[in-house]
């Protein structure tokens, strides 16, 4: 089931599957990604949850974003895909980990456990980074032309996006159908909207860690998956925000885990599940 749904941010679409009797787990793309990138961890999802799947304001099939992307803004979105549902469990992938994080530090009673695929690499405490291609995108934010954007995004969108796309797996076959990867990804609203979540990357990040000194994490299963055999000393050190955080390392997968290996986002959530808190 598909549905447009009001938020301050602009319309935001939501796919739900699954039962309404079933838990509930909520996924959230990283940066620039849309709904149907998740389809092969939603079907695998679907016998055990009730699995809601949405687009940010701006991106997939969502209408244009009445405000910018900051963390309060994705706080604000959360809250509107999850009105009339009492908790869930959340995940997020690479940046929306940082609005998951957020919406549990400010929602706990909402919250019933986190899963974080392959979080952004900045280690808890360090501040505001400076990103390169953060500032690449505020540069051209400031100075580009709409007009130039608008003509790049309708010629090259889907393309671009179907390059990183291929970067970021082991070559699997991506679960959307070509027609709808260039029906989103030629929108132009939508390579602006990427180009501005891009530029917000650090001052997310800034508000996150001021969050993390005033809002302790709930006592819910909190779980980093990281994409690889690597352990990464920063992925450590965020599964240790709390004493119960785990950090489980996903051998045959690239920073796309969703699409590479839905099999360990779907032990993860199996695991959160057994763990869940009595409410």
């Amino acid at each position: 089931m598909t549905a447009m749904i009001p938020s301050s941010a602009g319309r935001v679409h939501v796919a739900s599957y699954g039962r309404v009797d079933q838990p509930v787990v909520v996924l959230s793309s990283g940066l620039g990604g849309a709904w149907f990138d998740w389809d092969r961890t939603v079907r695998l999802l679907e016998p055990l949850a009730r699995v809601i799947v949405f687009d940010r304001p701006g991106l997939g099939m969502s209408g244009p974003a009445r405000r910018g992307p900051s963390l309060a803004r994705e706080v604000a979105v959360l809250d509107a895909v999850l009105r009339g549902i009492p908790h869930a469990v959340l995940i997020g992938h690479s940046m929306a980990s940082m609005h998951v994080e957020a919406y549990a530090r400010l929602r706990p009673h909402r919250v019933n456990g986190l899963v974080l695929l392959d979080p952004d690499t900045e280690t808890p405490g360090a501040g505001a980074p400076f990103d390169v291609s953060a500032v690449v995108a505020q540069g051209l934010r400031a100075f580009g032309s709409r007009w130039l954007g608008a003509r790049m995004t309708r010629r090259f969108g889907h393309s671009f996006r179907n390059l990183l796309t291929a970067a970021s797996t082991l070559g699997v076959t991506d679960p959307a159908p070509a027609d709808l990867v260039q029906m989103v990804y030629r929108r132009p609203g939508v390579g602006r909207a990427v180009l501005a979540e891009l530029a917000s990357y650090p001052g997310q990040v800034a508000t996150l860690e001021r969050l993390r000194r005033r809002r302790e994490l709930p006592k819910v299963p909190f779980v980093v998956l990281t994409a690889g055999r690597r352990v990464w000393p920063e992925h450590q050190s965020l599964a240790a925000l709390v004493p119960w955080g785990r950090n489980v390392p996903v051998p045959g997968s690239r920073h796309m885990i969703q699409m590479d290996r839905p099999d360990a986002v779907v032990m993860a959530v199996r695991e959160v599940l057994r763990g869940l808190p009595d409410r």
